[in-house]
């Protein structure tokens, strides 16, 4: 890669970063003024999303596969600073394994709804507890695990969070199973094939 192309990635990279952290600033204002429940939780969403595409750009900007085990890491990062102050680990085991572009930004939705419905539900009262994420890779697509430690349900309800994960595992042909007891948390395992044409 040329160096004149190298400064135009660069650029590419500040610029959408910038126009992502513009957006989370605006988001930020309208939720200061926002006391409907319903929009907050809205806005919120919306805020949440767009700092998982922004943590996504860095690994992405570049173009082709992705680092997704590294954005593991970013995100990671993220939901801890988004649960200081309580007692919740959050623990990844993720095996070094590209991603295709075309999938990157899909899972890192369906990563940031999972862990928003364990940070806003699977610890209720300040319970202590630990999110896992496993994330690797076969020779037919990816594996990605979200398991909480938290109060689980014997009869999950799909909310808008599922429901959106559904979606985007059927969009991609894939497959997902969920587990949940009361008192033994929940666990969701999504599958995404991957075309082996597609690039490792």
């Amino acid at each position: 890669m040329t160096a004149d192309a190298e400064i135009r990635i660069a650029e590419l990279e500040r610029r959408l970063l910038g126009g992502y952290q513009l957006l989370q600033a605006l988001v930020g204002i309208r939720l200061r003024s926002v006391t409907d429940p319903e929009s907050r939780r809205h806005l919120t969403w919306l805020s949440d999303v767009v700092a998982a595409m922004g943590l996504l750009t860095r690994r992405t900007a570049e173009g082709g596969p992705v680092d997704f085990a590294a954005y593991l890491e970013d995100a990671a990062g993220f939901w801890q600073r988004a649960c200081e102050g309580r007692a919740i680990r959050i623990d990844i085991r993720a095996a070094a394994a590209d991603l295709p572009e075309s999938h990157a930004l899909p899972l890192a939705i369906i990563l940031h709804e999972l862990m928003s419905n364990c940070v806003r539900h699977a610890f209720p009262a300040d319970r202590r507890g630990s999110v896992a994420i496993a994330y690797s890779r076969a020779s037919d697509g990816v594996s990605l695990v979200v398991r909480d430690s938290g109060v689980g349900a014997a009869d999950l309800v799909h909310g808008d969070g599922l429901a959106l994960v559904e979606g985007l595992v059927a969009h991609l042909g894939g497959a997902m199973a969920i587990e949940s007891a009361p008192e033994s948390g929940v666990g969701v395992r999504v599958r995404l094939p991957i075309r082996s044409e597609r690039p490792h």
